[in-house]
């Protein structure tokens, strides 16, 4: 009897440790490497007819703090004040298995300056369903798609200032292709200079610690639990009638 108790206990906490470290699936996702494994993506010109700059460095509207953390690198994109409007930012498309829920979380920053009336600025992550182009990316999220994260802003007066310093972000979601690509999204129109920053990135599977109702451990736990629980009671019996 002791050693079927022993056996469920230790059954019950492998089951419970199977849970394994999930890995980041974003390439440079912390942004070390420059620029590798992103893509940049722009808005069609007309009435965005400015540029975003990406580099690793922080000249325009620089956080309190910046790299993120002080050290090592962050991704910045930035437009100066006779930059017109734009909106753009990077993408990166991962592979992921429908059905699973994903979690996307990291740092970010930004800030503007606002120059003619109406102007509007925003700040957005987007997990978008598949394999997408810049088209996808410049249009608001659809209803496969997730907003991970949005700053914004409008109606700043002439010269008035807008900046939020490094923050984190999080959120999840459900895949539902084989593939998800993910965004760094920033808009900006009738303002002066503009930046976003990004840094930190981590892309990862949401792994229940729960067992599984019809895995194999759920079934050798179930039967061993049984097998005790008649041990137990015939021995119990077996007392009652000596």
């Amino acid at each position: 009897m002791t050693a079927i108790v022993r056996a469920l206990i230790l059954l019950l906490l492998l089951a419970g440790g199977t849970a394994v470290r999930a890995q980041n699936l974003l390439t440079n996702g912390n942004f070390e490497a420059g620029l590798a494994g992103w893509s940049t993506w722009t808005a069609p010109p007309g009435f965005w007819d400015g540029t975003w700059i990406h580099s690793n460095d922080c000249d325009i509207w620089v956080p309190t703090q910046c790299p993120f953390g002080g050290a090592g690198t962050s991704h910045a994109q930035k437009k100066g004040s006779g930059a017109g409007n734009a909106h753009g930012g990077l993408f990166q498309t991962v592979a992921v298995t429908p059905g699973r829920v994903y979690r996307l979380r990291g740092a970010w920053s930004g800030g503007v300056t606002g120059n003619a009336g109406g102007n509007a600025t925003w700040w957005e992550v987007v997990a978008y369903d598949g394999a997408v182009g810049a088209a996808t990316i410049d249009a608001a999220p659809g209803p496969l798609d997730t907003l991970i994260a949005r700053r914004d802003v409008s109606n700043l007066a002439l010269n008035g200032v807008f900046q939020f310093q490094w923050e984190p972000f999080d959120g999840t979601f459900t895949a539902v292709s084989s593939q998800v690509t993910i965004a760094l999204k920033t808009g900006s129109f009738f303002t002066f200079d503009a930046a976003g920053y990004h840094d930190d990135l981590v892309l990862e599977e949401v792994v229940s610690r729960n067992i599984p109702v019809n895995s194999p451990w759920a079934l050798v736990v179930l039967c061993l639990g049984l097998l005790a629980t008649g041990v137990w009671m015939r021995r119990g019996q077996r007392m009652c009638t000596t």
